[in-house]
């Protein structure tokens, strides 16, 4: 029987509470999608895609690898299942499986069971039962204690026969694929499984799932976390005529930094951290000042490509202390913004950073006002080793 399985990861996570999307949420010191490739990577499946936000498909392809296609995902998780369906090229499949990236602790035993669910009666779903007594309300009060004994909470992985999906897609838009199928008439069968096949949706589902994963490592069920640190500086003359810019952010002053990109020491020494913590080498090997494609380019680039490669070594950024050396400007005033926007480009709470300057008390090149320079520290943290078998 030929197996194929779409995971979503184009979701935004906008519920968390988090810049990042959801499927690079880091947890447990790794970004979330990675979890759940771990989680299902025993199953045998003939071909996955996954779906990811359009302007993230570099940092999915790193931690996707070798095992599976990443293609953009759609405006809705609708719209991306069609999206991860149809890169398939499922015409010869037997049963195509659809499971969500933020749902991370479904083991590889349940997606089996469901598959095998879906390869005898057509159509499978994963669910919970539901374990709360249900009251049915309006306006604020109790109308009606709802009899919990058929009730269950809708999972994934959801599985198909091929025919019957294609069939159940051309209904529209729905919460899940089993809805399109219930309204094309297609039964459905149900796979109970673990409440741990919870949806990461809000802050408190990350920490529960971060709970979870922490007992796991206690108990040696999952890989200890290891941390990684990086030391990065960088030093510029201030050059007449340019714009400063400091951590992606534009700081008044009379002069800008010398230097082949926007001249930014902050994010150079930024990301000359991270690919030292990772062990990937310099900012000069990967943006070398030769190339001109780097011209006037915005270092913000060059940090999100040493996440990224960092991630592609199961690490991800913990906390990032930086200190800027100069004499002028101040960045006391500008220290917020800068934080801000360090954060953002990172991907993490703004409180995994740190931005502070300071002066060298009229000693040295800074001393002098000739130029400032950025010393920053980063502490990158993943799984085993540093290193996803993603």
């Amino acid at each position: 029987m030929s197996n194929l399985l779409v995971i979503v990861a184009a979701g935004s996570g906008s519920r968390l509470g988090r810049a990042e999307p959801k499927a690079l949420v880091s947890i447990g010191g790794r970004p979330l999608l990675s979890w759940t490739l771990d989680s299902v990577s025993t199953v045998a499946v003939d071909r996955l895609v996954v779906t990811a936000p359009a302007d993230r498909l570099d940092a999915v392809r790193e931690i996707v690898g070798a095992r599976g296609r990443v293609v953009a995902g759609g405006e809705t998780r609708s719209a991306s299942v069609r999206l991860g369906v149809a890169a398939l090229s499922p015409e010869n499949a037997d049963v195509v499986a659809i499971h969500d990236a933020a749902r991370p602790l479904v083991s590889a035993a349940e997606l089996g069971a469901v598959l095998a669910a879906a390869g005898r009666s057509g159509a499978a779903i994963a669910a919970t039962p539901v374990v709360d007594t249900v009251k049915r309300a309006a306006e604020g009060q109790v109308r009606a204690t709802v009899d919990r004994r058929d009730l269950f909470g809708a999972a994934t992985p959801q599985a198909f026969r091929w025919d019957l999906l294609r069939r159940a897609l051309e209904g529209g838009d729905a919460t899940d694929e089993a809805a399109l199928c219930e309204a094309a008439g297609i039964p459905v069968s149900l796979v109970p499984v673990s409440r741990l096949a919870f949806k990461i949706t809000t802050p408190e589902d990350l920490e529960l799932a971060e709970a979870i994963l922490a007992a796991r490592r206690r108990r040696g069920e999952a890989p200890a976390m290891t941390t990684r640190v990086g030391i990065g500086f960088d030093a510029h003359p201030f050059a007449a005529g340019r714009e400063l810019r400091l951590g992606g952010v534009a700081v008044p002053h009379e002069s800008g930094l010398q230097g082949h990109s926007d001249g930014d020491a902050l994010l150079h020494a930024l990301t000359d951290a991270i690919l030292g913590a990772a062990a990937l080498g310099t900012i000069g090997d990967h943006f070398p000042p030769s190339d001109p494609q780097w011209k006037n380019a915005d270092s913000a680039t060059f940090v999100a490509r040493a996440v990224a490669l960092a991630r592609g070594r199961g690490l991800e950024v913990g906390n990032v202390d930086a200190v800027i050396v100069a004499e002028a400007p101040r960045i006391a005033p500008h220290a917020a913004r800068i934080r801000a926007r360090v954060a953002e480009i990172l991907g993490v709470a703004e409180d995994a950073v740190s931005v502070r300057g300071t002066s060298t008390n009229g000693l040295g090149f800074t001393g002098r006002g000739e130029g400032l320079a950025a010393n920053v520290i980063v502490l990158l943290v993943g799984g085993e080793s540093g290193k996803s078998s993603a």
